[in-house]
């Protein structure tokens, strides 16, 4: 008995001197960070959070941990947050390091769990809640982001056109013009087609070959209507002749399904984008293809999917154009032809340009995930 007890005391004695070796690294304020800790968040490997809710923090140098609500946040020897990592405070049960709810080293932008199993990943989620704790912990976590790819599936009003450098009226869609509005991980392949309409563009192979290219977390754009709305138009496919037309409420809506269908079934998410109007809807014209549009808006609903509503934002950017132009000089939207007129559906640089800033506007309205690619 007179051996034993001296261990113990040891060990008591270690165990004091490390808890004190603790303490001593936590500080009442995280003067490296920056910007400053949120109240009750410690910096590196502080002994409690006493913050009457959790608050995300930013670290200068050794990276930072997020406070929960009154809850303990004991940052163990393989729980310090990385270099230049973020963490979003989540209220409730301890956050122990060096087990579950850590942030790892160099895992920057990551967030802590909520106590359990909540390691960092791209999406900025304080634990199981998927809530970010802070534009500081959004901002970091946005370094985390995964490339993805933005398949268009449309018409010559979306497909891509050789530029001229000289002539900045030259014939564009709006698909060649979304990359610019977001960062390099986000790559965007417009496989729009001119001349196509929702049932050619799949009876010709081109949605199969997208839908073969696609990978889980892709985003697949699509729109039509512009043709599809052509009573008297036809084309031949394998010698059988085809009419444009379809009918905006029926067969229209079910060939869209088939785009919806074959991007969920690869795990990918689809998007409906409303068709733009025609230059009959300056000051405060008709929305043309109107019709086409709401028939995007409702397979929406029942189907939920997102919808960008183009046509609706393309009509109310003409609408308050006024006088219209009645010449290609004067024009700066639709596509200008070489005899001074103007395209009454095609569009220019410019117009292209806004429209896809229409388009990735209605992506972050939709809160599609897209959006956290967005360029400021």
């Amino acid at each position: 008995m007179r051996h034993i007890f001296p261990k113990n005391a040891r060990k008591l004695l270690c165990f004091t001197a490390l808890a004190a070796s603790l303490a001593g690294c936590s500080g009442t304020s995280d003067a490296q960070g920056t910007p400053s800790a949120a109240a009750g968040a410690v910096g590196l490997g502080g002994s409690s959070n006493t913050g009457a809710s959790g608050g995300a923090t930013t670290s200068g140098g050794s990276g930072a941990s997020a406070g929960g609500g009154g809850s303990a946040a004991i940052a163990g020897a393989s729980s310090t947050a990385g270099a230049s990592s973020s963490t979003a405070g989540a209220s409730g049960s301890a956050n122990t390091g060096g087990t579950s709810g850590n942030a790892g080293s160099g895992n920057g932008g990551s967030s802590a769990g909520n106590g359990t199993g909540g390691r960092g990943g791209a999406s900025n989620s304080a634990g199981a809640a998927g809530v970010a704790g802070s534009a500081g912990a959004a901002a970091a976590g946005a370094g985390n982001l995964p490339a993805v790819s933005v398949y268009i599936a449309g018409d010559s009003t979306v497909s891509e056109y050789k530029l001229d450098p000289q002539n900045p009226k030259s014939q564009a869609g709006w698909g060649q013009m979304l990359s610019p509005n977001y960062d390099a991980k986000v790559k965007v392949l417009d496989k729009a087609v001119g001349g196509r309409t929702a049932r050619r563009f799949i009876q010709e192979g081109t949605l199969a070959a997208i839908l073969q290219a696609i990978k889980p977390g892709d985003y697949l754009l699509v729109q039509f209507g512009t043709n599809d709305s052509n009573t008297t138009a036809k084309y031949t496919l394998d010698n059988v002749e085809y009419p444009y037309y379809a009918a905006a409420d029926t067969d229209f809506k079910s060939y869209l399904q088939q785009y919806i269908d074959g991007a969920k079934g690869k795990q990918a998410i689809p998007v409906l984008v409303t068709p733009p109007p025609r230059n009959s809807a300056y000051c405060k014209g008709p929305r043309s293809l109107g019709n086409y549009g709401q028939a995007m808006i409702d397979l929406g609903k029942t189907a939920n999917v997102a919808v960008v509503d183009l046509g609706l934002k393309t009509h109310a950017h003409l609408t308050a154009i006024c006088p219209k132009p009645t010449t290609g000089a004067q024009e700066t939207f639709f596509k200008s032809n070489a005899d001074d007129t103007i395209d009454g559906t095609h569009f220019q640089e410019n117009g292209a340009r806004i429209m896809a800033g229409f388009v990735a506007d209605g992506i972050g309205e939709a809160k599609l995930g897209l959006n956290a690619y967005r360029k400021p």
